[in-house]
């Protein structure tokens, strides 16, 4: 749990070039390969949502000054009462209800017709303060042309002074709940971002308030002294001289104690931007899709969100905007992540790298150096809360912290995997070192060994669910990479020795096969649930499926497994379920051919999430679309073990 200005991480976090080459990897810079200038691709920076920098008193008392300091850029600013709670909705959002032109960066957003004596838009019966909303529509112009575009959401909190609006400090997202755990339910966190330094607290009802002096922009707070499987009421403060912000009263759930209760909870992966335009292209996210399942997780009770990676669109150079991406895919889960908590994958798509010219198209890509700081490992445990149980790196490679990690709620233990670790561009890891897409190092399979032992031998553990991005057995959009490569075994991590990079694990077949022998031979692991390829799919994995053996199968031993000699694996020692999950609004993918093809039981190409309901009998499954349509449904999916 860190509480560290973004401010000053931003600014610290620019000029990771100068930092010193990790001693698992090759330089490139020795190789003559230069580095790529940091690229931007949107409309606005971060510094430009922030209010404290943008958004002064409007003299004329209409409204309030918006000024984003940079005469290129027009388009509308759109703002009506940030969580809408007209007659005590139980889901507050934004909604619009006024627009005005922006005019080379300029405009008044208005807010005097809120408090106008025959005012119909006050829902919300602000009196002297509120807390209002607003959508940046942009467009960035060179001469007549715009040459980038985008939507942009923040939110101002104001009170009225003298008869005029005058901005205070904000809360720019909702509160983030997070680690609400069977392992501790008597303390969790909730975590904010303010737009300036200030101290923070969070306020629970009947629970006292919970105080961080810090004077920060992003505040992680430990609540203690909890209840299990409680509901409490509470809201966030940010406190600034003598002005204070406060969220409306929201609520959470407390976990049970191990092993106790029944429990809902959902599933959705891939939510990173689609063609379309607008909302589905919102700061690298699918806000569109996204916000629909956020609202369908909500109203079917679900106690926490697990999200199978590809959050955003990533793959990008500047820490800034990767930031970004991932704040955005906070917002717009942002009202469900209020109440309840997420457990996200890493997805390869959450790739923030540096880019080296080699000629080719794309060039040579590699984690983000420091790592401690800069890798996009780093970055995502800067920006979600998550548990830091996982495997210890080792020396010369990124943190594990927060993207592999375990947990337990009431009968079910997760284990979270990230097989997008460390990547570097396939082609050139043996040169350079790194690893490629799916792969998981040896410290990693050990610590998954280790993870599934125990919850074998816990007896408050019914059931054990395992997560990671990269499925391993993949069937529609990725079968050219995942766990499979096409057959590819030669695929595998490298790390430098001696100034020359070397293996530093078997090839990525022989890794997915000890994975999967690890996964079936537990009684209590239900499903292995991926994302990674943007559909839906159900196999059924057993010792006959034709899954593909190194050993037996790569009949001249080049490292390729040959076409059509793909044997079964009498090491996978009890059936079990491999869902794929893509579906929360990234572009979809059709059904490709796989040697395990034949043991595909489902497959829908349509947006989709997963509702699991796991009780003292059984673990269910029901797949959903955006709509609420019900895709496809699995009554007991431990019924194959037996």
């Amino acid at each position: 749990m860190k509480q560290v200005p973004l401010t000053l991480l931003l600014v610290l976090l620019c000029f990771p070039a100068a930092a010193q080459v990790p001693s698992s990897i090759k330089d490139p810079a020795v190789a003559g390969l230069t580095l790529r200038p940091e690229q931007k691709q949107f409309a606005l920076t971060y510094h430009q949502l922030q209010p404290s920098r943008t958004i002064t008193v409007d003299p004329s008392g209409s409204g309030l000054q918006l000024d984003l300091h940079d005469s290129t850029l027009y388009g509308r600013v759109y703002a009506g009462q940030a969580y809408f709670e007209y007659r005590m909705a139980d889901y507050p959002e934004v909604k619009f209800r006024t627009s005005t032109e922006i005019v080379q960066g300029r405009a008044v957003i208005p807010l005097k017709p809120y408090f106008d004596a025959d005012a119909r838009g006050n829902a919300n019966q602000w009196e002297n303060s509120g807390i209002l909303g607003y959508r940046l529509e942009i467009a960035k112009m060179r001469g007549a042309k715009p040459v980038n575009a985008g939507i942009f959401d923040s939110r101002v909190y104001f009170r009225v002074k003298d008869s005029l609006f005058v901005p205070i400090v904000s809360i720019l997202e909702p509160p983030m709940v997070g680690l609400v755990e069977s392992d501790h339910p008597e303390w969790m966190v909730i975590a904010f971002t303010a737009d300036r330094p200030c101290r923070g607290a969070i306020e629970v009802e009947k629970g006292g308030l919970f105080a961080d002096e810090s004077v920060v922009e992003r505040h992680e707070i430990q609540l203690r002294g909890l209840r299990p499987m409680t509901e409490y009421r509470y809201r966030a403060l940010a406190l600034d001289g003598a002005d204070t912000a406060a969220t409306p009263w929201l609520r959470f759930i407390t976990a049970p104690r191990k092993g106790e209760g029944n429990v809902v909870f959902a599933y959705a992966g891939d939510g990173r931007a689609s063609a379309g335009g607008g909302e589905f292209e919102y700061v690298g996210v699918n806000r569109h899709v996204g916000a629909e399942i956020a609202r369908q997780v909500f109203r079917r009770n679900a106690a926490f969100l697990l999200f199978g990676g590809d959050l955003v669109s990533g793959y990008t150079n500047s820490i800034e905007e990767f930031q970004m991406e991932l704040m955005a895919f906070r917002e717009t889960y942002g009202t469900l992540l209020a109440t309840r908590p997420l457990y996200s994958a890493v997805g390869n798509h959450e790739a923030l790298q540096n880019f080296f010219q080699d000629g080719s198209r794309w060039g040579l890509g590699m984690d983000k150096w420091p790592y401690e700081t800069s890798s996009a490992e780093a970055v995502a445990a800067r920006v979600f809360i998550q548990p830091t149980n996982g495997p210890r790196a080792l020396a010369g490679r990124p943190p594990y912290d927060e993207t592999a990690f375990s947990f337990q709620y009431g009968p079910v233990k997760v284990v979270v995997i990230n097989n997008d670790y460390w990547i570097t561009s396939h082609n050139r890891i043996q040169e350079f070192g790194g690893s490629p897409e799916g792969y998981i190092l040896p410290e990693q399979m050990e610590w998954i060994t280790e993870e599934v032992r125990k919850g074998e031998a816990d007896p408050t553990v019914r059931y054990i669910v395992m997560m990671m991005h990269e499925p391993p057995f993949p069937g529609g959009g990725h079968v050219a990479d995942a766990m499979w490569h096409n057959g590819n075994n030669n695929r595998r991590a490298y790390s430098l020795a001696s100034g020359v990079a070397a293996p530093v694990g078997p090839g990525i077949i022989e890794i997915r096969n000890e994975f999967w022998r690890v996964a079936s031979s537990g009684k209590k692991v239900a499903v292995v649930v991926g994302s990674d390829e943007h559909n839906y799919q159900r196999y059924l994995i057993t010792k006959e499926t034709p899954v593909g053996v190194p050993a037996k199968d790569d009949l001249n031993g080049n490292g390729i497994l040959d076409d059509g000699q793909f044997s079964g694996n009498p090491e996978f020692s009890k059936p079990l379920w491999h869902v794929i999950s893509g579906g929360a609004g990234a572009p979809y993918y059709t059904q490709e051919k796989a040697p395990w093809s034949g043991s595909s039981k489902f497959f829908s190409a349509q947006y989709n999430f997963i509702i699991f309901r796991a009780d003292q009998k059984k673990i269910s499954m029901e797949v959903y679309s955006p709509t609420g349509q019900l895709l496809d449904r699995v009554e007991d999916l431990m019924a194959v073990k037996r």
